[in-house]
């Protein structure tokens, strides 16, 4: 049989990542797009490009026969989703990653498939008592408590994957970092260091950051390798976020922050998000985000380094990597 991919979420940053691993490998990669002429960059690679959005059972269903076919039985790697804390993105959030990874499942038991590989998130796992004290991927889930969206229709995809009686393995990176994230968060986080912006503290949780490339070996060794029904951690380490401004302004040559912010601060700070977010709708430093930023998202990969024989580069070179390649591109300017 011809060896092949169905990829969802292939013109996001992992997704993409993902499918220039597979093209370079000779492996056909098949990518579910919503709108074809937007995503050039795929079709220049070779990537074979079909049109449906995840939204819609049949459009996912008919884009899947189109490739398992009796000649090709295509592993299927669902990438796809909305990353957002904004209140107002919450039905969307529900519509693309609990209901499209349902069609997604739904497609895979009606076609002539092989592995399936969905890509969670670390969140699905709940988050830490501190930076020193990280999860493994059997820890019990306690983020429902946090009221997060992305938090919620992350889990709840999670568990529709491996409930769908389909051989299912699933990868959960932590905060990703590495070139070619032009739209990732950690950009974000990077311009805020370089200029400066925001309180002169940094957010009192953690998180546990990982290469984008260390991320694509993930997922590649969890395909090959990795046992039916599990869940593995992909991070490089647990690191209190107050470390990672400070490693980023002595990168960037910038004033690091004073230390992390007080709890009694931090809640202030999401006490007047909250505020201004009914008055208003925020963007950015919504109550969501700031919920996320003041917990402990720390873990322990050791099971995808035992099972997968998977290892990851240190942050710090990732994040000296990250900083050249944005500064190459000016994208830290503004």
């Amino acid at each position: 049989m011809t060896r092949a991919v169905f990829l969802t979420g292939a013109t996001g940053f992992v997704g993409g990542a993902l499918a220039e691993s597979f093209v370079r490998d000779r492996v056909r990669v098949h990518a579910l797009v919503r709108e074809p002429a937007k995503a050039t960059r795929l079709a220049a690679l070779g990537v074979t490009l079909l049109a449906g959005d995840l939204r819609d059972r049949r459009a996912v269903a008919a884009a899947l026969a189109r490739v398992a076919t009796g000649q090709t039985r295509p592993d299927v790697i669902h990438c796809a989703a909305v990353i957002s804390y904004r209140t107002r993105d919450a039905a969307v959030q529900r519509e693309v990653n609990v209901e499209g990874t349902r069609h997604v499942l739904e497609a895979c038991r009606a076609a002539s498939v092989g592995r399936v590989l969905h890509v969670s998130s670390v969140v699905t796992v709940g988050h830490a008592r501190s930076a020193s004290e990280p999860l493994d991927e059997d820890a019990p889930f306690n983020a429902a408590e946090l009221g997060v969206d992305y938090v919620t229709t992350k889990r709840a995809a999670e568990e529709l994957a491996f409930a769908a009686g389909l051989d299912v393995v699933a990868i959960n990176p932590g905060a990703i970092f590495g070139p070619g994230g032009s739209g990732a968060n950690t950009l974000r986080f990077l311009r805020q260091v370089a200029h400066g912006r925001g309180l002169p503290f940094a957010p009192p949780g953690s998180i546990s950051p990982v290469s984008v490339e260390d991320v694509v070996r993930g997922a590649r060794l969890a395909l090959e390798r990795g046992r039916s029904g599990r869940r593995y951690l992909l991070v490089e380490s647990a690191r209190p976020l107050v470390d990672c401004f400070r490693l980023a302004a002595r990168e960037l040559g910038v004033r690091p922050v004073r230390g992390a912010a007080p709890l009694p601060l931090w809640s202030l700070a999401r006490a007047g998000a909250a505020l201004l977010d009914r008055l208003k709708p925020l963007d950015l430093l919504t109550p969501q985000a700031l919920r996320m930023l003041g917990h402990h998202f720390a873990y322990d990969a050791r099971r995808a380094r035992t099972e997968l024989g998977w290892n990851a580069e240190p942050f710090e070179s990732v994040l000296a990597r990250t900083i050249a390649w944005a500064r190459e591109r000016r994208l830290l300017d503004g």
